[in-house]
């Protein structure tokens, strides 16, 4: 059995946390509860994790990573942040501690403790050695002339052994009837 690969499962879990955070905040706020504050808090909190999780990182086996649409310039962001936006430990405290309060409000607990196993998942990746490593493509890499977005021009190749129904004696018309 393989090695689970921890940062990319709490990267995923990071951005579906930074959405439940932003709804039960809104609901917070919107719905004119005695202690909106924390709500609004539950909504700058889901756009801070949105912005440091959205970058994917690079995979630890050297296998390819798809980036997410537009990711480059919030990687550019995180690799800024230093040790602080690369290292796992700090994300998992970060994470700890921030997602205390929204525990104390009815409208954000659930975004609370979806944080909290973030940061549960994140110290299992930091235990395992891994760190966050952006995941931009050299322009070395890239193949020049290939886009995917082309549809291909030539026919795949067929089995020579193939059997169509010109070949069983088949003809269409009986085909048709049937």
């Amino acid at each position: 059995m393989g090695h689970t690969e921890w940062a990319m499962w709490a990267n995923e879990q990071g951005v579906i946390t930074s959405f439940v955070l932003a709804l039960g905040g809104t609901l917070g706020v919107a719905g004119m509860f005695k202690k909106y504050e924390f709500g609004a808090y539950s909504i700058a909190l889901g756009v801070l994790v949105f912005l440091i999780e959205y970058p994917r990182g690079k995979r630890k086996q050297g296998k390819k990573t798809q980036e997410r649409s537009y990711q480059r310039c919030l990687t550019r962001l995180v690799s800024g942040l230093g040790i602080v936006g690369r290292n796992y430990y700090i994300r998992f405290v970060f994470y700890l501690l921030s997602c205390i309060p929204c525990c104390f409000f009815l409208p954000t607990i659930l975004g609370g403790f979806s944080l909290f196993f973030t940061s549960i998942i994140y110290l299992c990746a930091a235990l395992s050695g891994e760190k966050w490593q952006p995941c931009l493509d050299s322009k070395a890499d890239r193949t020049p002339g290939i886009n995917p977005s082309h549809h291909p021009t030539v026919p795949p190749p067929r089995n020579p052994r193939s059997q169509s129904l010109d070949n069983l004696g088949v003809s269409s018309s009986s085909v048709n009837r049937v």
